[in-house]
């Protein structure tokens, strides 16, 4: 009997802990909801809802994308000893950029700021999905805290990673990664607004910036009253 009982509780244990050690994947996550965050997208925008279609991302990524962890993906660098997803040991913010996909006029110049200031705590990743040369000229934008890594879609053997990553949610994406891999927030960054004046485009890139550090506070207690409102309390 005794023998019995402790088969039981050995059994029981082992089963814990592999439930324990099972991560779900962005990739598993995505695959298994994206078609249901496409049909509610194609519908609102077939009813000329473009709020809400936009607001559709917010909620599959709360309900179903938080919490899971980035796929393993090898990219290029050009400054950084970053060669993969799986070399993240810090919180890690990657922007998701192309060379056709033109940011937000006060991107960047936010960007380059928020990583002069808090590079020493969190690493700040630009992901191009462009060519090597395309890389190395955009590049010289960025303040030299930011690690500029590329992933040439002719050569990178992780393609299905690169499909979801790049083409099912688009471009111009913030991914906000704890220090284990895990992604805490995933957002659109700011889209170019015509008529929106300089100061209020760097403005609203802040704010959005600003957000997705504070969402790093799970991860690296960063003290959110340090960070700025805006451009001018920067």
């Amino acid at each position: 009997m005794a023998k019995k009982l402790l088969f039981i509780l050995l059994v029981s244990f082992f089963n814990l802990s592999a439930q324990e050690t099972h991560k779900t994947l962005f990739s598993e996550a995505l695959t298994l909801n994206l078609d249901a965050y496409n049909t509610k997208v194609d519908n609102a925008l077939e009813r000329g809802e473009l709020s809400y279609a936009k607001s559709l991302l917010d909620t599959l990524v709360k309900d179903h994308l938080q919490g899971t962890y980035i796929d393993a993906l090898k990219f290029e660098s050009l400054n950084t000893f970053l060669t993969s997803t799986e070399d993240i040991e810090r919180p890690t913010l990657i922007l998701t950029y192309a060379s056709w996909c033109i940011p937000s006029e006060g991107e960047i110049p936010v960007l380059n700021k928020m990583a002069a200031r808090y590079g020493d705590m969190i690493d700040f990743v630009v992901l191009f999905w462009d060519d090597k040369s395309t890389v190395k000229k955009l590049s010289k934008q960025f303040d030299k805290k930011i690690q500029v890594v590329y992933v040439d879609e002719t050569q990178n053997k992780h393609m299905r990673t690169v499909n979801l990553l790049k083409h099912s949610l688009g471009l111009s994406l913030s991914f906000v990664i704890a220090s284990n891999g895990e992604i805490l927030d995933l957002k659109r960054r700011p889209a170019n607004k015509l008529n929106a004046s300089i100061n209020q485009t760097l403005n609203e890139n802040m704010r959005f910036l600003v957000r997705q550090i504070a969402a790093i506070n799970i991860d690296l207690n960063i003290n959110l009253k340090d960070l700025p409102e805006s451009l001018a309390t920067f």
